[in-house]
């Protein structure tokens, strides 16, 4: 039952975004089944007290099988959950069998709208989803245009085949065509299935073309942001990406732990062993924090000789079993150094504070900490 509820709120939620592979697109193509079941809804109405003028029956069964297919779609997305491998397919099946559904009924009226289902393929970044909807598509064409020739509304283009304009067919007010389409197996699936069906393979070629377009785009943006949030000396996250996650509240009145190092004497390896060995320093204090930072853990290089770590569901205990580690692994590397490598850290913990609070704690914990080492030094 849980579950049920967890999928209901992600689908009517404000935002559909995941981070899970699909559930933002599923999420978006039900949603688009309920639009078109909403649309669907006032038609019938409208043409129940007569605004339209389709027949009444010919209406309300197209309009009674969408809806069920409609709630076949609902009580699959529940059984098998956003995020099931199989649940695109299903969606986008359900989608067809709403849209022939409608097209057996009102024939003409529904020709364009047999397509949207290679667009809302598009959002899927799996090519075998395209290529599924389009066999689906080309087999709801030959179903909506056969049914709807024979139970739909009729569609007299289908059945007197007409194949010029009105000017030759009007004489004195009178249409001059009046034998029936004697084979209609054949001529509409000349005249009419093939004709559609070439046109789903330019909508899909488009449509394809248009979302490699956009992937690509998208890819290139995720590049350069990740890029722009890299430090390129450690390939920790930098100030910046830290700053974004203060602004956007991202880790804001969570359990958190916040661990800050401040490297010890960069300024006296700079002074007596060259700025590259400082570079070295550095790197080596940023490749330990890596190496102990695991699954649960950010870490960032927050100034020149400064780095900051997030622990989500972080503890006192975490907190001190990784500077312990950390510790452990820059005396080792102090061994086979020329220059001493070590650093001053400070932590804090937050549960009902802001990050940039707990960050600041931290730092001056961090700063109590150097204070103690240089007073002992002195």
């Amino acid at each position: 039952m849980e579950r049920y509820k967890k999928t209901l709120c992600q689908i009517f939620g404000k935002s559909p975004i995941s981070d899970e592979k699909d559930v933002a697109q599923n999420i978006y193509t039900f949603r688009f089944v309920l639009f078109c079941m909403v649309i669907y809804s006032v038609e019938n109405v409208m043409n129940m007290f007569g605004i339209f003028i389709v027949d009444k029956k010919i209406f309300m069964t197209g309009y009674v099988a969408a809806c069920f297919f409609a709630v076949v779609h609902i009580i699959l997305l529940l059984a098998l959950g956003l995020e099931h491998h199989l649940t695109k397919y299903v969606s986008v099946a359900a989608i067809m069998c709403v849209i022939v559904s409608a097209s057996i009924s009102l024939t003409y009226h529904m020709v364009i709208i047999i397509m949207i289902p290679l667009v809302i393929a598009g959002m899927y970044t799996s090519k075998r989803i395209s290529v599924y909807t389009f066999i689906l598509t080309i087999i709801s064409i030959v179903l909506s245009t056969y049914g709807g020739y024979y139970f739909g509304i009729c569609d007299a283009n289908m059945a007197l085949l007409t194949a010029t304009s009105i000017g030759n067919l009007d004489k004195n007010g009178i249409f001059q065509m009046s034998q029936i389409n004697p084979n209609p197996v054949l001529t509409i699936g000349l005249y009419f299935v093939i004709p559609r069906c070439l046109l789903a393979v330019a909508f899909a070629y488009v449509s394809n073309s248009v979302n490699t377009i956009i992937r690509k785009s998208q890819k290139k943006a995720v590049k350069m942001e990740i890029k722009a949030s890299k430090d390129d000396m450690t390939g920790l996250y930098n100030k910046n990406k830290l700053l974004s996650l203060v602004e956007d509240k991202s880790y804001d009145y969570q359990d958190i732990a916040v661990v800050y190092w401040d490297v010890n004497k960069l300024k006296y390896v700079n002074d007596n062993y060259g700025h590259l060995s400082g570079d070295r320093l550095i790197m080596k204090v940023a490749e330990s924090i890596l190496k102990v930072a695991k699954e649960d853990c950010v870490a960032f290089r927050y100034g020149g000789d400064e780095f900051l770590m997030i622990i989500r569901q972080g503890t006192e205990k975490r907190a001190e079993e990784l500077i312990e580690i950390l510790k452990k692994e820059l005396e080792n590397l102090s061994v086979d150094c020329d220059f001493p490598v070590s650093a001053s850290v400070g932590y804090a913990i937050g549960k009902k504070e802001c990050l940039k609070d707990v960050i600041a704690i931290a730092d001056h914990n961090m700063y109590l900490c150097k204070q103690k080492a240089h007073n002992e030094r002195v």
